[in-house]
């Protein structure tokens, strides 16, 4: 049956803000738990010019500069991105020109490195002025007092300066009722897959699959195991991976912890039936590259824009990149989208990135004024048309160029029934045992049963320490 404890139902989606959201999903996020889905209207890409210690006090706010110039430092891993990185430049020079006093000392960070160096640097106090981190690493950050409540500078804003952002974006923002960072783009994950790559396979273009079954079918097809693959999988220790995985496991109808967060769910029989076809998709059927649990996302949308694959997990912003690697492909007219497939229930993962003032920065006030910035109407417009990703302002979500694109509105679509990855401490500890248990599989180390056993013991050890 339908897990609607963790879903938005269409009624309630279209109720609350066009393609909306129901009042029950801010509750749910603004708690140290699970998430429930979220839903936000999706963008149109164009092509581009350890155990955590009890909750820790929270920091107070230094005392702003007030005289002088400042250099800010801000991180974040889109800058190590060719289209992502040249529009963070053109963003940063437009706030040099509104703040002459205030310089941006740019450090950016691999996506698959940034938690660990980010908490490195947090526990020496020597961490950015301002840093961006996706949904699943804001439990330990705002649980070890990393980051600094916002509370003051929104309050000075006015009374309704939060109201322009979706409200389960601020809620996955808020921990003990302070808000921790400000959002910047949502978005679910879907099916991508090359149209023309489709049609050389005798497959319609227009119908992909529905199910993982017909998922499995159509990748056969797509496959002829020297040159070219059906589909390209993420298994290298990356937060990528669960992004992507995620749905498979929701799909089956298996879970990774219990609703309380309390216990391991990796010995559910439908986890177990999620996690053996994943596995399989490589070790039985071959419709996966070599060297899959080494392939990180960007490895997997290089494979696709050399058409070394037909169908990736990806998002909105998965027709700008793969076009940036091979603009001779044409991506944003061969690259489609489709829901994920599903085995009993339709959902798939929400994505959400987020800006956040170090606790200890030295120049707090500046540092709102570029995180103020970096999610401005100006600026969230600017990362759709660069990089087509779906933001968080619902007065951005809006503009036509958004809702009527046949790539983003899938996505749109698709965060009707998205989940968040589980917004707590414990997740990167937890996701690092479930890819240990998937590479293991992968590479016949181990069997998928064992592999995944030692997983769900090793996730309920990590439970335990609290």
């Amino acid at each position: 049956a339908r897990n609607t404890s963790h879903q938005v139902s269409r009624r309630a989606f279209v109720r609350l803000f066009g393609v909306g959201l129901g009042a029950s999903l801010l509750a749910a996020c603004q708690q140290p738990a699970p998430a429930t889905p979220t839903s936000v209207p999706a963008a149109q890409p164009t092509p581009p010019a350890a155990p955590t210690a009890p909750a820790a006090t929270q920091p107070t706010q230094a005392a702003p500069s007030t005289k002088g110039q400042v250099t800010l430092r801000f991180s974040a891993w889109h800058m190590t991105e060719k289209v992502w990185g040249q529009s963070i430049n053109e963003a940063l020079a437009i706030f040099k020109q509104q703040n002459p006093n205030i310089d941006v000392q740019q450090e950016p960070v691999a996506y698959g490195e940034m938690v660990a160096k980010y908490t490195t640097q947090s526990q020496q106090k020597n961490a950015p002025d301002v840093f961006t981190l996706p949904a699943f690493a804001f439990g330990s950050f705002f649980d070890q007092g990393f980051t600094l409540p916002l509370d003051d500078f929104v309050k000075a804003e006015g009374a309704n300066f939060l109201s322009q952002w979706h409200e389960v974006a601020i809620g996955a923002c808020t921990y003990n009722g302070k808000l921790h960072a400000m959002p910047d783009e949502i978005m679910a994950m879907v099916l991508a897959y090359n149209a023309e790559m489709f049609e050389a396979a005798g497959l319609d273009p227009n119908h992909p699959p529905e199910t993982w079954d017909e998922f499995l079918d159509v990748a056969k097809k797509l496959t002829n195991g020297t040159t070219q693959w059906g589909f390209g999988m993420v298994g290298a220790k990356d937060p990528g991976f669960p992004l992507r995985f995620n749905s498979v496991v929701w799909s089956f109808g298996g879970d990774f912890l219990t609703p309380d967060n309390k216990q391991s769910a990796l010995d559910k029989p439908e986890t177990v039936e999620a996690f053996t076809f994943y596995v399989s998709l490589n070790n039985e059927h071959g419709v996966i590259p070599p060297g899959a649990t080494q392939a990180n996302p960007q490895d997997v949308r290089t494979m696709m824009a050399q058409k070394k694959i037909a169908m990736k997990i990806g998002s909105g912003w998965t027709q700008t990149i793969v076009n940036s690697l091979n603009p001779d492909l044409k991506a944003f007219e061969v690259i489609r989208a489709a829901p994920m497939p599903y085995k009993r229930q339709r959902v798939t993962t929400a994505f959400l990135k987020a800006h956040m003032i170090s606790a200890s920065s030295r120049y707090p006030e500046e540092a709102w004024k570029l995180i103020k910035f970096l999610t401005s109407r100006e600026i969230a417009t600017k990362w759709f048309k660069d990089n087509g990703v779906t933001p968080s302002r619902k007065d951005v979500a809006e503009i036509p160029e958004i809702k009527n694109h046949p790539f983003a509105s899938v996505v749109s679509a698709e965060v009707a029934r998205a989940r968040f990855e589980p917004l707590i401490p414990h997740w990167p500890q937890i996701v690092d045992a479930f890819t240990t248990a998937t590479q293991e599989a992968i590479t016949k180390q181990k069997s998928p049963e064992q592999a995944l056993g030692d997983a769900h013991r090793r996730i309920n050890q990590i439970l335990a320490r609290g």
